[in-house]
């Protein structure tokens, strides 16, 4: 059966709440991953003020776990938080392997969701353009994103090799898009002229299949 990646981001320390909750349901460890929030107004960038610190949460579980999981997040951010502090989202995992363990067989599953309401857009841009990604995704119709500091794998003959010129330090935008909105975001962010030359950045969206807010009081 395929696995399912449970993501939750979360303000800066909260995390550790989102890592108890999911392994009192099941899972069994996870990954993770501090970022920021981007700014809502140039004038907060400029300022220093918009992009608070963000801690991205995930677990890899099994997909009859998923829900089970995903509910516990749930209960936990809303019973210590009464207003919206995050998101949480699911994905589709076909193939998953724990160093020293087989990986069983892949078997063929229907989609949970055939029709998503949300897809996740990453964009990953080089150092400096994170800003300039959400502000385009903003103007399509995308609310907020979360930055991780990122760095490229190329090696330093590899630019000479290929003629292109590389920068090692890079940004990735995670940006949750409803589904209606989604392809106006996709092109607007594509269309930068940040990702008009060859080895500046990749975008791409996959469909999300569970979306949900965190927080926002103890739940009954």
């Amino acid at each position: 059966m395929n696995s399912k990646l449970v993501a939750s981001i979360v303000p800066d320390g909260a995390a550790a709440a989102v890592d108890a909750a999911a392994r009192s349901a099941g899972a069994t460890g996870g990954t993770v991953l501090r970022g920021r929030g981007t700014a809502a107004t140039s004038l907060l960038q400029l300022l220093g003020l918009g992009g608070s610190a963000r801690e991205i949460a995930l677990h890899v579980v099994p997909g009859p776990a998923e829900p089970r999981v995903a509910d516990a997040v749930r209960d936990a951010l809303a019973a210590a938080h009464k207003r919206r502090v995050g998101v949480l989202f699911t994905l589709d995992v076909p193939r998953f392997v724990r160093g020293g363990v087989p990986e069983p067989p892949l078997l063929e599953e229907p989609a949970v969701n055939a029709n998503p309401t949300h897809r996740l857009l990453v964009a990953i841009v080089n150092k400096g353009y994170a800003e300039d990604a959400m502000a385009a995704a903003r103007k399509a119709g995308a609310g907020g994103g979360t930055v991780l500091s990122a760095h490229g794998t190329a090696k330093p003959d590899d630019a000479t090799f290929f003629g292109v010129p590389i920068v090692p330090e890079k940004e990735t935008l995670l940006v949750l898009v409803p589904e209606e909105k989604a392809d106006a975001v996709f092109d607007a962010v594509r269309a930068l002229p940040c990702l008009a030359d060859k080895g500046s950045g990749v975008v791409f969206c996959a469909p999300v299949e569970r979306f949900a807010p965190l927080g926002g009081g103890a739940t009954a």
